[in-house]
């Protein structure tokens, strides 16, 4: 990361400076090549090193009892306003055991993927649900886009697998990161052209009363 940076900044100031001083045509051409080259390839090394770095250093969570409802209402600030999101909660007063900054970014990023999967033109449509089964928590995030093909389902979750154009392949991976570290687990159903349902699972010890 150290080294990176100043490559970055150095190509971007001889370019600049080629600029003003000028010089010969086709020197010129080659150099600004180099420098554009060089610049390309550093940025895309440091955006890389810094992706590995958030998969590996995911916070021991700090953990309190919250509601979910007070949970999702927090969200709603953060959410993309161009969403239209309906929330079900039940039993109503549905309490969970975890770190809640960590568990907001889960949300917050599978709302995002959410958005992203939506068709062009159409309004994102997302629920957001928590519910007890069988002893657990298990919150659920549900959209209507264009879904996922099934023979990506099983690498969604792959650091830097990513179908996604300009897409880091990171977001999933922390996603199941943060659930493990929580002694929970997240899992994905999802149709092409129907729709896609992520579901995240907290163990019994996580659920409040």
């Amino acid at each position: 990361m150290n080294s990176m940076a100043p490559v970055i900044s150095l190509s971007e100031t001889v370019s600049e400076r080629a600029t003003v001083n000028g010089m010969n045509e086709r020197d010129y051409e080659i150099m600004l090549q180099a420098m554009q080259t060089i610049h390309r390839r550093s940025k895309g090394l440091l955006e890389f090193v810094e992706n590995y770095r958030k998969l590996t250093r995911i916070p021991i969570p700090v953990v309190s009892f919250f509601t979910v409802r007070s949970f999702f209402e927090s969200l709603s600030a953060l959410l993309p306003e161009e969403a239209a999101i309906t929330y079900d909660i039940y039993p109503a007063g549905l309490q969970l055991k975890g770190d809640r900054g960590l568990l907001e970014q889960v949300v917050i990023n599978l709302v995002k993927n959410a958005v992203e999967a939506t068709p062009e033109g159409a309004k994102p449509a997302i629920s957001l649900s928590a519910c007890r089964k069988e002893g657990r928590v298990v919150i659920s995030v549900t959209d209507k886009g264009t879904g996922i093909i099934p023979e990506a389902l099983d690498k969604v979750f792959v650091p830097f697998y990513t179908t996604k154009s300009g897409g880091s392949g990171i977001g999933l991976s922390i996603c199941r990161q943060i659930m493990n570290r929580h002694g929970g687990s997240i899992s994905i159903q999802s149709k092409p052209d129907q729709g896609t349902t992520i579901s995240l699972l907290f163990p019994p010890d996580r659920v409040g009363l």
